[in-house]
């Protein structure tokens, strides 16, 4: 692939694509595919080129004699926005490639779709913002409610909303779910290309949707001040946290409130009040309810894995500037707790009504991983009364013993690591983290396939609509959006790597306090503690031969008999970032932490 090729097949089009050019010059490789984002960036430097939102477009003659006749004004700005250069570039020129390049980069490797086909569009387009009052009369008028919404700050497409009613011996929960259903028919254009992508993507600030941005933030998103339509699971709860009775029924809502976490974690902590009553006697009300089913969960043998969330926050340019982890917040395990509810009671429902529907399965873990995972502990003090499986109550004990101790992140990564991939199934197999009899996805059906399914499913078995799945075509669904869940969340985890490696360039010669994270016969794994970005140390650049022993995930000095195991806390100086390889070397500085 040379650049005249790819200037020639441009100027024939006319107008388009990254996903045409990689079909036509048949690019698979990652290399090939840098290769195109180099050629392209030139052509744009050069104005043969225009990039118009995912469409590249040749700039002709004509096009340069219109720019003649714009304004003194458009041009100035024009060009000082050309000079707006990140301090990535120099001259106009990559230093590496260009932050920017990430996004389209990561969903070219990955192979995820970022165009909707012309007829999805069309669809999605034609789809009337106002709701009819034939289909308001067959729904349960939910508009006078106390109802809102719980999100991140920055969330666009916000899919479920909550209500809550104390009632004499507890309270009544309602979780209203946007019903995209309504609005998204079987094998329409809409449903094939939401099926083939299986969810949404989410890279920091860029989201790949699963649907078009007229559903996904517009008329399906539970938006403060608009009538949406809604599927709601009303279960009515005791005070020990046991659902006595449910029911799912269509509805519309509008909400009250567009909430956040931190906003609703102070009023939860008690360092805020809602201006509004009714408000804030809910959220204090849904906090006790809260409170109740969380504890109730870990008694019945749920496993809560106690992780901070790696954040970036990245400048205009989409250069990372900050990285931080950040605990999780009662509001957001609040909205946790109703959700997984709610999906309980929802596949509790669909199981009672058919043999197969769309489940969201864990089996156990393979012995031989969490035998590893005991002799870790093991190593730390923590004791099991079983060398085999211990039941998840005993598992999790252990969280909770390692709270607030050093190598608490460890323990929860290497427990998650010993655990089966949680995947979709037609068939109800339990899910063992959760230790849950029934579960499944009900409450994302913006960005989640399988939460559509399952929405047809129920509206087939509550009698108000006649949608039918055949065992086969469910399991063939299932296979799909599963593994199209794991190139999410391969493809998100390869970004951040990306932005992390390229928020330490500079920063060589700089001494991090770190956790070793992983021990392989190669290198050692060093986490940052402040920032959870990870790198390695070469076993070859230590200064004797290591020898590596699978059995304690650690290393030991052939001579001085010195031993890195994982957990332990070292302190560590970059060596060099590659950006290109997305790779950190770390070298270990003698006077550990």
């Amino acid at each position: 692939m040379k650049r005249k090729d790819v200037l020639k097949y441009v100027q024939e089009k006319r107008e388009t694509s990254l996903d045409e050019l990689r079909r036509e010059f048949h690019l698979h490789s990652k290399s090939d595919q840098k290769r195109l984002f180099h050629i392209l960036d030139d052509l744009i430097m050069e104005n043969k080129v225009v990039l118009s939102g995912e469409r590249l477009i040749f700039q002709d003659s004509s096009s340069k004699k219109q720019d003649r006749v714009r304004s003194r004004k458009e041009k100035t700005d024009e060009k000082s926005k050309k000079h707006q250069r990140s301090p990535l570039r120099e001259n106009g020129r990559r230093k590496n490639f260009d932050a920017s390049e990430d996004f389209e980069y990561i969903l070219a490797v990955h192979h995820i779709r970022n165009e909707f086909p012309p007829k999805a569009l069309a669809q999605a387009e034609a789809i009337p913002l106002e709701i009819s009052q034939k289909e308001l009369a067959l729904r349960e008028d939910l508009r006078e409610k106390m109802v809102f919404t719980i999100d991140g700050p920055d969330a666009k497409d916000l899919d479920d909303a909550v209500s809550i009613e104390p009632m004499e011996n507890g309270w009544r929960l309602g979780v209203h779910i946007a019903d995209v259903s309504y609005y998204v028919p079987r094998h329409t254009p809409l449903d094939k290309e939401a099926l083939k992508r299986g969810n949404s993507f989410y890279f920091i600030n860029r989201v790949v949707p699963m649907f078009p941005e007229r559903l996904s933030n517009g008329i399906c998103s539970l938006n403060p001040g608009e009538d949406r339509l809604t599927m709601s699971v009303f279960m009515d709860v005791d005070r020990q946290g046991n659902v006595k009775s449910y029911r799912i029924v269509p509805s519309v809502i509008h909400s009250q409130y567009r909430l956040t976490y931190p906003e609703v974690e102070k009023i939860l902590q008690g360092k805020t009040v809602a201006e509004d009553p009714l408000l804030q006697k809910s959220l204090l009300e849904m906090k006790e309810l809260f409170r109740i089913l969380y504890e109730k969960r870990l008694r019945e043998g749920s496993i809560d894995f106690d992780f901070r969330e790696q954040k970036c926050e990245l400048n205009e340019w989409d250069e990372p500037v900050k990285f931080w982890l950040k605990d999780r917040l009662d509001a957001e395990r609040l909205i946790e707790e109703f959700m997984l509810l709610a999906n309980q009671s929802v596949a509790r429902f669909l199981s009672e009504k058919t043999e197969y529907a769309m489940y969201r399965v864990h089996e156990e873990p393979s012995e031989e991983k969490m035998r590893s995972f005991l002799a870790m502990a093991l190593r730390f003090g923590h004791k099991f009364r079983t060398h085999t499986l211990p039941p998840p109550q005993e598992l999790q004990r252990l969280l909770e013993e390692v709270k607030d101790k050093p190598y608490k992140e460890l323990l929860n990564q290497m427990l998650l690591r010993s655990m089966q991939q949680a995947r979709y199934q037609n068939e109800n197999l339990g899910h063992y983290g959760l230790g849950f009899e029934y579960y499944t996805h009900f409450t994302s059906p913006i960005r989640r396939y399988a939460d559509l399914t399952v929405h047809r499913l129920v509206k087939t078995h509550l009698g108000i609509a006649k949608i039918s799945y055949t065992e086969k075509e469910l399991a063939t669904i299932a296979n799909h959006i599963s593994s199209q869940e794991r190139i999410a969340m391969d493809a998100e985890r390869e970004f951040y790597k990306l932005k992390a490696v390229r928020y330490m360039q500079g920063k060589e010669g700089m001494v991090f306090d770190g956790v070793i994270s992983g021990v392989t016969s190669f290198g050692i794994f060093v986490s940052v503690r402040d920032t959870g970005i990870e790198g390695m140390v070469r076993l070859a650049d230590l200064p004797e031969y290591f020898i590596y022993r699978a059995e304690s995930h650690s290393v030991v000095g052939a001579k001085s008999k010195k031993i890195y195991q994982m957990g332990q806390s070292v302190r560590v100086r970059l060596v060099r970032a590659n950006v290109k390889k997305q790779h950190l070397d770390f070298e270990i500085v003698e006077d550990e932490v």
